[in-house]
């Protein structure tokens, strides 16, 4: 299983302006109902299926060709569904959590390669899993992995502070990310 982890790949200035559009987002219901197991919650809201409410601000279009630069995947589709832009924002209230699951491959069978910023950590909770294993994230990092490949969650935030995870990246064929021919800068 690969995962790569960039850290402080976000600078503060970004980190603030994206969660500043986050908190605007959710007063201005461009984040909504996401979907936790087989039903709907307000307890994580997302733009992924909101596209049409909002725009991005500049600073989340100009860090996701960043992130598709940096990683090599600017020449791959961008996830389908995926929001608006290739982007989706995820903001988890105390109390939500990210359900066990895989994301699904393109309908031509490409793998679905997340690259995701956590901006904002919980007091406690929140925290990330694929196929089992914790993965240590902190705020500004990016972390990269087949999402379509390996199951993955997030456990249950806890105490006063959302998280707000944003979420990158493109179908790309699994053998590419797998074996490396996909490769992140260094």
């Amino acid at each position: 299983m690969r995962i790569e982890i960039i850290p402080n790949f976000a600078t503060q200035k970004e980190i603030q302006e994206l969660n500043s559009w986050a908190e605007e987002g959710v007063k201005n219901k461009w984040l909504d109902i996401g979907i936790s197991s087989n039903f709907f919650t307000n307890l994580r809201v997302t733009s992924r299926m909101y596209g049409a409410r909002y725009k991005y601000p500049q600073v989340a279009l100009d860090l996701s060709e960043r992130v598709r630069k940096f990683v090599g995947i600017s020449a791959y589709p961008f996830i389908v569904g995926h929001g608006r832009n290739g982007v989706v924002v995820s903001y988890t209230y105390p109390g939500g959590d990210v359900y066990k699951h895989k994301d699904p491959k393109s309908s031509d069978g490409l793998a679905t390669l997340r690259c995701n910023i956590l901006t904002q950590k919980a007091d406690a909770g929140g925290v990330l899993y694929v196929d089992g294993k914790q993965i240590d994230i902190n705020v500004g990092d990016l972390h990269c992995y087949l999402v379509s490949e390996h199951e993955h969650w997030a456990t249950k935030v806890e105490g006063n502070t959302p998280r707000i995870m944003w979420m990158f990246g493109a179908h790309v064929p699994a053998d590419d990310w797998n074996s490396e021919k996909i490769k992140v800068q260094q």
